[in-house]
């Protein structure tokens, strides 16, 4: 199967019910789109998901939201006969982890430790590999930019400063407590440093085990291109000071603390053959039109969706 474009994690990322009679029934319907329903159980699954992927601000609406969009997203790509076997979902389950900077194992071991059905990940995956394969077949001409665009975008490029990230980490391992108390731990140590109750600096001196712990949790200054997508997109959001929800890594989940995003002219950076770089150009150009594409399209889906609360 093509995978023109990276599966958008949204991509980017405890529990909230609407109320007490939620809990008494939650395979009740919250919503019907169109003729798939969505229910307390779906919103519940979905919220802890994105709190798991590190989500902020109202993570219920935004998982309603997404529960709607997504019940869209797959209604068109099956008008459009796309119809993804399990072999597709579970290579799009394995470049989530990717994304991520992790295996498939450790996101399993998050799923469970937060309580989460594997059903819950495996639909997410499935809506946005089904709007992928279907906005790329829509689209991917209009998209797709010309050699002399390119040839532009190269130009511009040339002597252009890059952001250069420093980040500092908690890293906390699942061997050490297992992965239900390391959950646990990991959003309490968040929760404190936020509100005062600790330094950043005390938390790593006490919890942290990655080998950085010894420069009080400092990670290698690094352009942002080369963080891992899905982590990427939440980092360029944070102002210098503030930190990450616990986010999954390989064998243990970690609290990132972003120090500071500056615009400089590495001269450590190793040359890019022109035709790599050309390559990066053209991925690059080609997502962010299509992006813009599907947008505009699932817009107009959900404009002529029928949407009910129930």
């Amino acid at each position: 199967m093509r995978r023109p474009w990276p599966l958008a994690a949204a991509l980017a990322l405890g529990l909230a019910l609407a109320g007490p009679g939620v809990a008494q029934n939650a395979y009740a319907p919250a919503y019907t789109v169109n003729d798939s329903v969505i229910t307390h159980y779906d919103i519940e699954q979905r919220t802890r998901l994105l709190e798991a992927l590190g989500a902020t601000g109202d993570v219920r609406e935004l998982a309603v939201e997404q529960l709607k969009e997504d019940r869209v997203k797959v209604q068109a790509g099956r008008e459009a006969g796309i119809e993804l076997s399990d072999e597709d979902i579970t290579a799009g389950i394995e470049e989530f982890a990717e994304q991520r900077g992790i295996s498939v194992e450790d996101v399993n071991r998050v799923l469970a430790a937060r309580g989460i059905d594997r059903q819950t990940l495996r639909d997410f995956v499935e809506a946005g590999v089904t709007w992928r394969e279907l906005v790329s077949s829509r689209f991917r001409s209009r998209a797709m930019p010309t050699p002399l665009e390119i040839d532009r975008a190269l130009d511009l490029a040339e002597g252009q400063p890059v952001e250069i990230v420093r980040l500092a980490e908690i890293a906390i391992p699942f061997a050490e407590h297992g992965e239900a108390e390391t959950v646990a731990l990991a959003d309490r140590i968040a929760r404190d440093i936020r509100s005062g109750a600790m330094s950043f600096d005390t938390a790593v001196s006490r919890y942290s085990r990655s080998g950085s712990a010894a420069q009080g949790g400092a990670l290698p200054a690094m352009p942002a291109t080369q963080l891992p997508p899905a982590l990427r997109g939440q980092v360029l959001l944070m102002e210098p000071g503030q930190i990450t929800d616990p986010i999954p890594i390989s064998g243990g989940l970690a609290i990132l603390r972003l120090v500071s995003i500056d615009l400089e002219q590495p001269e450590d950076l190793p040359d890019v053959p022109e035709a790599e770089r050309r390559r990066q150009l053209r991925e690059q150009l080609f997502n962010q039109r299509i992006t813009n594409f599907g947008q505009g399209y699932l817009q107009d889906l959900l404009g002529d969706a029928l949407i009910v609360e129930q």
